[in-house]
């Protein structure tokens, strides 16, 4: 039984041999051929010539925009560097190694081009030091597509926060090989280069309108894509005759604002118009400046927590800012001419009286124009209040009473023993005339006081629908202003979709420059 197993085993190894030596070479021999005698050379550009350049296509794939740091300046994004150039001593004949197209090498065992992020503001800026493999395929084409997550230099301007709008540029090329040495193009001009043969050195700058993959792209939950955009730049530095290329990405994209719209300005607008009541509560109810300042209180607490979301700069005054402190202004000034109409309201009508000016502005003109009652009754029964009380004394005149003082102490004086009617002697009648006289001055002094507060009252009222209105006018006409600075506010444009990219594709364009020259 076990020669048996042995005989079978050893059967089965020849006809595994047979069949290795009867098939055709595969990958195993295009390794041995290739990779193993070419690897000595990686260090030296793959040309024939050493005056011809490398033309190498270049892209990238967005698949993240991880975050925007404000503060810093600085943009993240989840990026795939697309690189593709041929390599003259890698080609062979798919059918002479049994049908097999490409094969995976790693990136060190071929040269790779030193494409670096100009723009950087992290660690990881040196493609060289991916671990990914290169794709080399039987016609030379070498495409090598490391994933890398950048941190970009990045002007933000936050002054329309939280309606911003923001522009970045990622600035790629090679760190030392110049233009003629690596001819870099934009992979958009890969078609247009092969139909009109350029094999040499393109001297032309061109812009690509959609130049960002973007069929991996996981839309951002803060921010939304609204534009990618290239540049192929041509620059003669100071220091060197030769061009270096470099190609810039632009991307376009805008804050989503209904975090902020909902936590912010929400309740910036609640506390900016709950100012407004200050002046539509009665100003005997004594709690308009407890009112004011319990506003001013959640203003500043509300704006402690603001600043922690809105980004720290001492370049511009962000939108928000802008009205917080708009805000805060109105809260203030509710506080100061609160204290005003307090004031009148309360004001001791025997050390002050309403002068005649403000009676005919703030009781008879004003009043009809803040329709408003006039308060004409209130003369009328001071009127009414005061004939009662001279039909006893037709006038309150100091000399005139002092005239029928002396005519009464005549009397008592000459006819202090007569009898009137038998009953009252003139002394008696005098002394109630004098009790009579006294008691219309209390009266009327009474009438005068009431009337005058009354007054005061009535200005008070009419100050404070006139504040109610400015300031009301005032918040409205501040809220508009100040938010509809903001570009973005009515901003129809939609962003870009993973799933419209064949869409994109479609209306790619490339427009070259010859122009420039230097």
């Amino acid at each position: 039984m076990a020669r048996d197993v042995e005989l079978l085993t050893v059967l089965s190894l020849v006809s595994i041999f047979e069949a290795i030596n009867a098939s055709p070479p595969g990958l195993a021999h295009l390794y041995s051929d290739f990779y193993l005698s070419r690897t000595s050379y990686r260090y030296a550009r793959p040309v024939v010539n050493n005056s011809q350049p490398v033309i190498m296509y270049m892209n990238v794939s967005l698949t993240q925009i991880m975050d925007v740091d404000e503060k810093n300046q600085i943009i993240k994004l989840n990026m795939w560097v697309l690189q593709e150039w041929t390599d003259p001593f890698f080609i062979w004949h798919p059918e002479s190694y049994g049908g097999v197209d490409h094969m995976l090498l790693p990136s060190d065992a071929l040269w790779t081009p030193d494409v670096v992020l100009y723009s950087n503001a992290g660690s990881d800026w040196d493609l060289s030091q991916s671990s990914t493999k290169l794709k080399v395929y039987y016609d030379g084409t070498v495409v090598w597509k490391p994933p890398v997550i950048y941190e970009s230099t990045c002007d933000i301007n936050v002054e329309f926060f939280p309606f911003d709008m923001q522009d970045c540029r990622l600035k790629m090329g090679t760190w030392t090989y110049h233009g003629l040495h690596i001819d870099l193009r934009h992979l958009a001009q890969k078609a247009e280069a092969k139909r009109l043969n350029r094999i040499k050195f393109d001297d032309c700058e061109a812009e690509i309108n959609y130049a960002v993959d973007l069929s991996e792209y996981v839309e951002n939950t803060e921010w939304d894509l609204l534009q990618v955009s290239a540049k192929r730049n041509i620059v003669y530095y100071a220091c060197c005759p030769e061009p270096y290329l470099d190609i810039t990405f632009f991307l376009k994209f805008r804050r989503q604002s209904l975090f902020y719209g909902i936590s912010l300005i929400c309740p910036c607008l609640a506390i900016s118009f709950l100012t407004i009541c200050v002046f539509y509560l009665p100003a005997d109810s004594q709690e308009k400046i407890t009112l004011s300042i319990s506003i001013l209180i959640a203003l500043t607490v509300f704006m402690m927590m603001v600043f922690d979301l809105t980004p720290p700069t001492s370049l511009v005054v962000p939108l928000i800012t802008k009205y917080l402190m708009f805000t805060m202004i109105l809260v203030s000034l509710s506080i100061l001419v609160s204290t005003v109409v307090l004031n009148v309201r309360y004001r001791s009508p025997h050390v002050n009286k309403v002068p005649d000016w403000a009676k005919r502005l703030f009781l008879q003109t004003l009043p009809g124009t803040l329709c408003m009652d006039r308060r004409a009754p209130v003369e009328d029964i001071s009127h009414s209040s005061y004939h009662g009380a001279d039909c006893l004394e037709d006038d309150d005149d100091d000399e005139k009473e002092e005239e029928d003082e002396e005519r009464l102490e005549s009397m008592e004086e000459n006819d202090s023993t007569d009898v009137i009617d038998g009953e009252v002697s003139v002394h008696d009648m005098a002394r109630a005339v004098r009790g009579v006289r006294s008691i219309a001055r209390r009266i009327r002094a009474d009438i005068r006081s009431s009337t005058s507060t009354e007054e005061w009252k009535y200005v008070a009222l009419v100050l404070d629908r006139i504040f109610l209105l400015s300031f009301g006018l005032s918040a409205i006409v501040g809220t508009f202003g100040i938010f509809f600075q903001a570009p973005t506010l009515f901003d129809t444009q939609k962003p870009l979709r993973r799933e419209l990219v064949h869409e994109y594709e479609s209306n790619l364009t490339v427009v070259r420059n010859c122009s420039y020259r230097g």
